[in-house]
């Protein structure tokens, strides 16, 4: 009997070919401590599906999320530690951050925000109207965020492929109803726990945060394959 490991492995030619990914870019990961070590039969090095796993992975992160080598590297030592559902919410943590910090900072008058997605006013006003862009409103000014700018952008994307704006706006009529259950159930059953046990501002906090990324991840996953269903 042919052990089944045994068959798997191949040498660098073949883990290129099967890849699309060059024999000297798989060599340069190797040095970087990317891939895992090779698998050494004497002085030839060979390579399994888990060396083809994380190059279709390093491939994914560099090529559609633009993620540099340092931090893809990070990210698969999360995965060889704690596994791929870690990475994942790893991955998903530093995609949000822009939106959770630094966009939030950023302020910008209607004006400014126009010019920035090369909107008019009356588009920018229906999307407010539908609750579709979260300005801020104060006796003075009105000022948007980074957030909006971000979602302006995906109306406009969306709209280049010929879909209507009444998608986002029942997508944001589903999700708002998603977001009261979502509520319920931290009411029910973190909320009485922390105050139950006193946990600190900070811990709660961490919780919190962890709690939507999780269930971000969890509605990103499930939109998708529900998609494929249809």
């Amino acid at each position: 009997m042919i052990d089944t490991d045994v068959q798997q492995l191949m040498r660098i030619d073949n883990l290129a070919h099967i890849s699309a990914v060059p024999s000297r870019t798989i060599r340069f990961y190797n040095t970087q401590g990317l891939l895992p070590p090779p698998i050494m039969r004497g002085r030839v090095a060979y390579y399994n599906q888990e060396h083809l796993l994380v190059l279709n992975i390093i491939k994914e992160f560099k090529d559609k999320q633009n993620l540099p080598l340092e931090v893809i590297k990070q990210l698969l030592a999360i995965r060889a530690q704690h596994g791929d559902v870690q990475m994942n919410l790893a991955l998903k943590q530093r995609l949000l951050r822009p939106l959770t910090t630094g966009a939030q900072e950023v302020k910008l008058s209607k004006e400014a925000l126009m010019q920035q997605a090369g909107a008019t006013s009356q588009q920018i006003d229906e999307l407010v109207r539908q609750g579709l862009l979260f300005p801020l409103e104060t006796e003075e000014t009105t000022q948007f965020s980074g957030d909006d700018v971000l979602l302006m952008q995906l109306y406009q994307g969306l709209e280049k492929l010929g879909l209507p704006i009444a998608l986002p706006a029942l997508i944001r009529f589903q999700l708002r109803q998603l977001a009261r259950s979502e509520i319920a159930a931290f009411e029910q059953h973190l909320l009485h726990r922390w105050r139950e046990h006193n946990l600190p501002l900070q811990q709660q906090t961490k919780q919190f945060e962890e709690m939507l990324t999780l269930t971000d991840t969890l509605i990103s996953i499930l939109h998708r394959k529900l998609l494929y269903q249809v």
